[in-house]
């Protein structure tokens, strides 16, 4: 059916009245790690390097090597990969660093290049930049056996540059990837990435502050046995034995992990990638793509991942070009930031006892992750050097203004819902803003809510720039050094289910365009009669999502052991933190001795050690399916929502549930093809999500989406009411993972559109005074529960 519409996106006024350069928000970073004190004599400290030797460039007929004294890279001319990286006088790198497309196979049609594109000799030894390049002639593919590659590779030029300065703790590196007119159609790789690969004294993994841990050794993941994929493993041995470690547990999102990588227990350095901005990533703000992780050997490298165009948790970003069209896009710089401690922390030998004693779910030495904290924390810093300093002055010769040939947009949203509940705030709590190119061909669509379904839109683009800012709570917001085009203003804030766009923005160089107030009216289609959550794009609020838990492998086994009668909600009673738990998925219908170590105190809610080992006896490697198929289906789970109505309703109802994530049973579709609603006994049709690989992947960041369901509102009735939704049986791998539901009622059309006359006084949902309700006070203030 066809309800009308309640919304509005306000009347565009543009005005050029900024002067000057504007100062650029730092990128929204995850949080740090810090002391609310000051720091003990004997806190460690990071290193401070005094080196300001001259940078030099050698080289010879296989490779460059660039050197300032502090780190030393050398670059393969055949490959363009990193073959050593030298910092300290010791080599850090295993396998070397690598971008996933390489001009290599261009030298099989005389195209392959290399070139010093920043000579220092001619600079004082300021900085030397060095280039390998492949140029097609659109005769040859490059990279054709790269995940997801089109057949024969991509038809296109590639440049790989690697640049060093004086003083500086590492190296940057940029891809540019060009398409002349005359090329044939192309498309890049689904998985389009940069990746160093370390020697294994690196045991510390730092992506944001809850995946901030000592990891384990490589060799008991790579000797586990695999459960359901490659990926996911369990150990029997090490600090983490009787766990599944993951890869996908270290997945972020790329706009809130601007530095991330490994550290050393034991040389006390560490290795990160810096992106100083997302505006060459894909997907936008709320991308999630793989950080770090170990490789799929007996004994792996950690390595570090740098996707700038992924197909992971939600559709494949999409960098498709025409023939006949000119295209070009530079992908970086990305900085690879290496740093040390001059001052650190030594475990005593009781902790290192205690840690071998808890083994499974260890106590890690608190000097270990003091000094841990310290090098992350001075990641976390650089990075925010690297975003003030971005556009880089010294990138030249390429597609990429400089920061004068840039512009500024500023404005201020200004939030209204007439049809929010009484006392709702307007304020607009993680703002975030961005420009993005307009949306192509099938939008959104069905309604997903920004997922395309047919086209691309922001969420989905791999091809162009997109440029994101945070804003304030009271709606304003400026989006800075964004280049020169036409883009659609997007934005989404913690409490407001939807998203505002705004299209037609044009972005001149050199000047700074005030929007002024731009007025967002979130789509409703009713009153609001009760709501779970707040929408923030993630789970974070409900039982188990927040951060220190979602990533832990088997909250979808562990779901039986929480909820063995499954869940029921009630409205006004019940505290959606507690009470509702952040993902449906199938009931396990094993016995729970297949899967819980017996040895375990609490495998219903401990972090680690709680999973039962198999052998690889029983189980070797190549049995992808693991002990997964003793014990990873399930039955159907139907959850209940209770509420009271002071009176039967009429009219039109409308279910609205955002999600953070949805998996079908096969890792795509619909969610198990759908998932059923019920009120009161009586089936009322079905919610179709696209699937993301959430669970599967581990994540409560998978693309988010919107999905409303609409019923006859005379199936609601005076007294007690209830709404029942139904995950059908199958893999445990399947279900939803919630950010936010809301039912709404529209008393004045029936659910065919047609209006009735005249319209009902709307009903309205029952809640004790005696009761202190979450739902209410969720109402009066609903964002006073901020993300984490």
């Amino acid at each position: 059916m066809k309800l009308p519409v309640i919304t509005g996106l306000g009347r565009l006024s543009l005005s050029i009245a900024l002067a000057g350069v504007l100062a650029a928000p730092a990128l929204r970073a995850a949080d740090a790690p810090a002391s609310a004190t000051a720091p003990a004599a004997d806190a460690p400290k990071v290193e401070t390097p005094s080196v300001s030797a001259p940078v030099t460039v050698t080289e010879n007929a296989r490779s460059y090597t660039l050197d300032n004294g502090i780190v030393k890279v050398t670059i393969s001319k055949s490959t363009s990969n990193i073959s050593s990286l030298i910092y300290k006088g010791m080599e850090t790198m295993s396998n070397g660093g690598v971008w996933e497309q390489t001009p290599a196979a261009a030298a099989s049609v005389g195209g392959l290049t290399d070139s010093i594109t920043i000579d220092p000799s001619k600079n004082g030894g300021a900085r030397a930049e060095v280039s390998i390049k492949g140029v097609t002639g659109g005769q040859v593919g490059l990279s054709p056996s790269a995940p997801g590659a089109p057949s024969g590779g991509i038809r296109m030029d590639l440049e790989i540059r690697y640049t060093l300065g004086r003083g500086e703790s590492g190296v940057y590196t940029y891809g540019i990837f060009s398409h002349p007119a005359s090329y044939p159609a192309s498309s890049v790789g689904a998985e389009s990435r940069f990746i160093i690969e370390m020697t294994r004294n690196f045991d510390w993994i730092s992506v944001d502050k809850d995946r901030n841990m000592l990891e384990c050794a490589p060799t008991d993941w790579g000797t586990g046995v695999v459960v359901h994929a490659k990926e996911q493993r369990i150990m029997d041995v090490g600090v983490y034995k009787n766990s599944v470690e993951h890869k996908y547990s270290y997945s972020g999102v790329q706009y809130k992990c601007p530095a991330y990588g490994w550290s050393s227990t034991k040389d006390h350095i560490g290795i990160w990638f810096i992106n100083p901005t997302i505006e060459y990533l894909s997907g936008g703000a709320s991308k999630q793509e793989l950080d770090c992780h170990f490789g799929d050997n007996g004994n792996p490298p950690p390595i570090i991942l740098d996707y700038w165009k992924g197909s992971h948790y939600g559709r494949n970003t999409v960098c498709n070009v025409a023939a006949g069209e000119e295209w070009t896009k530079v992908v970086g710089p990305i900085f690879v930031y290496v740093n040390a401690l001059s001052n650190f922390k030594t475990p005593s030998q009781a902790d290192l006892d205690t840690l071998a004693a808890t083994a499974g779910n260890p106590t890690v030495p608190q000097a270990w992750t003091d000094n841990a904290n310290a090098l992350f924390a001075d990641a976390l810093a650089q990075a925010k050097k690297e975003n003030t300093a971005w556009p880089y002055d010294w990138v030249n010769g390429v597609d990429y203004p400089h920061l004068n040939e840039r512009g500024n947009v500023t404005g201020q949203l200004v939030l209204n819902d007439p049809l929010a509940p009484k006392g709702t705030s307007t304020n607009l709590p993680h703002l975030t803003v961005g420009l993005a190119y307009p949306d192509s061909g099938g939008g959104a669509g069905g309604g997903r809510g920004g997922f395309g379904a047919g086209g691309t839109t922001w969420v989905t683009d791999g091809k162009h720039y997109e440029f994101w800012n945070d804003g304030t709570e009271d709606g304003k917001f400026t989006i800075t050094k964004v280049r020169p085009g036409n883009y659609t203003l997007h934005a989404f804030a913690d409490g407001v289910l939807g998203e505002f766009a705004q299209a037609n923005i044009t972005v001149e160089a050199g000047k700074n365009i005030d929007l002024g107030k731009l007025v967002w009216q979130p789509v409703r289609w009713g009153t609001q009669l009760w709501d779970i959550g707040y929408p923030d794009r993630s789970s974070d609020k409900f039982f188990k999502g927040d951060g220190a838990n979602y990533w832990l492998w088997g909250w979808n086994l562990r779901y039986a052991l929480l909820y063995p009668n499954d869940l029921t909600y009630t409205v006004g009673k019940s505290d959606y933190h507690k009470d509702w738990f952040f993902e449906e998925v199938p009931h396990a219908t094993a016995d729970p001795s297949l899967f819980v170590n017996p040895e375990a105190k609490d495998p219903a809610n401990q972090r680690f050690g709680w999973v039962r080992a198999y052998s690889l006896q029983d189980y070797p490697q190549t049995d992808t399916n693991g002990p997964w198929r003793l014990y990873g289906n399930g039955r159907a789970t139907t959850w209940t929502i209770k509420f009271n109505m002071d009176k039967a309703a009429q009219g039109s109802a409308i279910f609205r549930v955002a999600l953070a994530g949805a998996d079908g049973g096969g890792g795509g579709g619909s969610a198990g093809g759908s998932v059923a609603v019920g009120v009161n006994g009586q089936g009322v049709g079905s919610l179709q999500p696209f699937g993301t690989n959430a669970i599967r992947y581990n994540t409560t960041g998978g693309v988010w989406q919107e999905v409303h369901l609409t019923f006859d509102a005379s199936l609601l009735k005076a007294g007690e009411n209830t709404l029942t939704i139904t995950v059908p049986g199958g893999t445990l791998q399947s279900g939803l993972v919630y950010d936010y539901l809301r039912l709404e009622l529209n008393e004045a059309y029936k659910p065919d559109g047609t209006p009735l006359t005249p319209p009902a006084t709307p009903a309205t949902v029952v809640i004790p005074a005696s009761v202190t309700s979450p739902t209410a006070a969720t109402n009066a203030t609903p964002h006073s529960t901020p993300a984490s």
